[in-house]
């Protein structure tokens, strides 16, 4: 499954980037990430554990981030009946920052039947996330212009 979602963020590239790789801040503009801990760090790479939490239900979930700021960020991800990778691009253009998420999602179990439903529910989550960051940068650093 394959889901892209494009936000504007009225703020400086780099910024935007900080703001994404700000891993403490992520429950709070995000209502997906319960909590989330970085596990290590070497050199652009990020091992994340994090809770999620959808329909009222946590799950646990285990990330490999690889960071080459401040253009983008390759995620590889594991959660309760989904895989994923995720490629975030930042492409400076006038009003700020275009962020750009593609999903590709492999679902097993009982998220594999739920197909469409599981799509629309990832369509959002991420639409959600990415309004959240766009409202936590923005606000966190000056507007562009």
């Amino acid at each position: 499954m394959r889901i892209e979602q494009v936000q504007l963020v009225k703020a400086p590239r780099e910024q935007v980037f900080q703001a994404w790789s700000d891993y403490d801040a992520w429950p709070r503009f995000s209502g997906l990430f319960t909590r989330v801990t970085v596990a290590e760090r070497a050199g652009n790479t990020v091992h994340v554990n994090a809770e999620t939490k959808v329909m009222g239900r946590k799950a646990r979930r285990t990330e490999k981030h690889f960071l080459t700021p401040p253009e983008q960020v390759l995620v590889s991800g594991e959660t309760e009946g989904a895989t994923n990778t995720t490629v975030w691009k930042f492409e400076p253009v006038p009003e700020g920052t275009l962020v750009t998420a593609v999903v590709e999602a492999e679902l097993t179990g009982l998220t594999r039947v739920l197909g469409p439903f599981a799509k629309r529910k990832l369509q959002s989550l991420l639409r959600d996330w990415l309004r959240g960051l766009a409202k936590y940068s923005e606000a966190k650093y000056p507007s562009v212009g």
